[in-house]
Parts: C-alpha cells; sequence; structure tokens
C-alpha cells in the first residue's frame, strides 16, 4: 500500500469506492467509530430499575415454595371459617339404624359454587347437589338422608357459606303483588322428631283394613316426586309389609287394586311432617295489606350472596 493510501482514512476510502460503483457519497456512509469484538453477537446484560428487586425476589420466592403456601399466603387477609361445625338433625337420628342425630358441616367453596351455578335440568341439579353434601357434610351418607334432613342442611349450608338473610319473591295472594322478602335462616323454626319417634312407621290403612309397615324417603327417592302420578305409582316402594306380606310384587299389586281412600290415606302419612324445617312463612303485603302465607322456595339466588 503507497503512503497516499495509508494516509487516507477510512471514510475517504469509502467515500471514493462509492463513487467508483456510481453511488452518491453525500448519502452518507456509517462506520462504526471501532472496530467489533467479532461478527458474532455480543447479548449485555439489561440493567434494571433498582426498585424492581424486591418484586422480583417475591415472584421468585413464590415459585420456590408449594402452590398450597402460596395461595395461603395469598389469602391470609380473608377471614373465612372453613372448620367443621357440629348441627343436630331434625330427624335427631331416629330415621337410621345407626346415628347419633348429628353431622358434621362447613362451607362450601367458590368451585362448588360455580358447580351449582351451572345447573340448567333438574336431573344436573340432584347430581350436583349431592356432591356438595358429600364435600361439606360428614357423619351420613347422601343417599339415606331423609329428605326433610336434607332440607335443613342445605338451608344451614347456605347461612354458613353466604350470611343468615336469603331474599325471596313472594307473590300476594289477594292483589298478586311481587313482594321482596327476606328470610332469616336461623329464625326458621324447627321441629324435631319426638322422643317416641321411630321407624319403620307402622298405620292401618281405613277400607281394607291391612296394617302397613313403611319408612319416609330418602334423598335417593326424590326422583319418584317428580309429580302425583309418579309418586302415587310408586308408593309401594316405601313399604316393607302389608299385612303379613312383604313381598315387592304382592305389595305393588295390592297398591293397585286396593281403593282410592286407600291409597290417598297412606300417601298423606308418607309426605306427612314428622319433623323438619318449616317449609312456609306469613307475610304482610306491602301494597294492599293483605296477610299472606308463602312457601320458603328454593330459588335462583338460594346458592349466591344476593
Amino acid at each position: 500500500m503507497s503512503e497516499q493510501k495509508q494516509e487516507k482514512s477510512l471514510i475517504d476510502m469509502a467515500r471514493e469506492h462509492m463513487e467508483q460503483v456510481g453511488a452518491d457519497p453525500n448519502q452518507g456512509v456509517d462506520v462504526p467509530e471501532g472496530p467489533a469484538a467479532s461478527r458474532q453477537e455480543v447479548h449485555k446484560p439489561i440493567h434494571k430499575d433498582p426498585q424492581d428487586a424486591p418484586a422480583q425476589k417475591a415472584d421468585r420466592d413464590a415459585f420456590d415454595g408449594t402452590l398450597a403456601d402460596a395461595v395461603t399466603d395469598l389469602l391470609q387477609n380473608v377471614e373465612v371459617n372453613n372448620d367443621w361445625r357440629t348441627l343436630e338433625l331434625p330427624s335427631r337420628g331416629k330415621a337410621y339404624v345407626q346415628s347419633d342425630g348429628y353431622v358434621q358441616i362447613k362451607p362450601f367453596t367458590f368451585a362448588q359454587e360455580r358447580k351449582l351455578r351451572s345447573i340448567k335440568r333438574a336431573a344436573q341439579g340432584e347430581k350436583v347437589i349431592a356432591s356438595l353434601i358429600q364435600d361439606c357434610v360428614k357423619g351420613l351418607e347422601y343417599e339415606s338422608m331423609t329428605l326433610e334432613d336434607k332440607n335443613y342442611v342445605l338451608f344451614k349450608l347456605r347461612e354458613i357459606s353466604y350470611g343468615n338473610e336469603y331474599t325471596i319473591v313472594a307473590i300476594c295472594n289477594d292483589c298478586e303483588t311481587k313482594n321482596n322478602l327476606t328470610v332469616e335462616i336461623d329464625a326458621v323454626p324447627v321441629k324435631y322428631a319426638p322422643d317416641d319417634y321411630e321407624e319403620p312407621i307402622s298405620i292401618t290403612l281405613p277400607d281394607s283394613k291391612q296394617g302397613v309397615k313403611f319408612i319416609t324417603p330418602r334423598c335417593k327417592d326424590e326422583h319418584y316426586f317428580t309429580s302425583m302420578d309418579v309418586l302415587t305409582e310408586n308408593l309401594w316402594r316405601f313399604v316393607l309389609s302389608v299385612g303379613e306380606y312383604s313381598d315387592q310384587k304382592i305389595m305393588k299389586a295390592f297398591f293397585e287394586r286396593t281403593t282410592v281412600r286407600d291409597v290417598a290415606f297412606f300417601r298423606t302419612k308418607l309426605t306427612d311432617d314428622y319433623y323438619g324445617m318449616n317449609k312456609s312463612m306469613s307475610f304482610e303485603c306491602a301494597s294492599c295489606g293483605e296477610e299472606n302465607e308463602s312457601l320458603i322456595p328454593f330459588t335462583e339466588s338460594f346458592f349466591s350472596v344476593s
């Protein structure tokens, strides 16, 4: 290389090259101030704000622990009592072969509430409620629980999960005004089974004069209560014996051929309120002042805060 070329700067040489290839040197040439360390990209550490360090450390600590520990830490300010608590059943255990009359219950969780809100059909509802009771009640199997005990347990589960107040809408029988009412669950009267209550229950039918021994309906029998016709056709399923006979075929044939009065009498005894939570409440219509009696229903808001 000549001394003349050696004295030229890199920029001058680049301009000469651009003129030789027909490019406009006035467009400018980007030339690094110093040689690159290598042709490979060099990754330099990114400098973050020192104030971000505590947050980064907290994230790292959360992942270093278990999932349960992290969730417990996040919920430390939520005052929820998930302890089991004792509840006396209206039946006092007298409807079962083995029961001291008490169960343990605890509030249900958001995940369980989400299942309840997903109910679209009656058949779905039975399965979801069965699952809820199995998760939140111990001391008695769901299928063997009487319908009166189940109804009471559901109201108490709602009370400890959402609070004592349950809002319903009742229609006045006189003026048909819709009344917004608030039920205080712990104030609804409960009738407990008397000391002499026992199952099976024995009755005598009015026309055939036959003695009947039967047990009250259980949760597993709830699908027979979809209508009066379905219940009437299946009355024999709750019977242990008619007279001296206990064969199911004989008992079924008997109820199909006996009098309407015998059937109606047994149906009334089967569904009688021997014990349980009051199913109705009295209220004064806000519009006309008329005194009314209304059932306490299971509505869409039963398993919700509002």
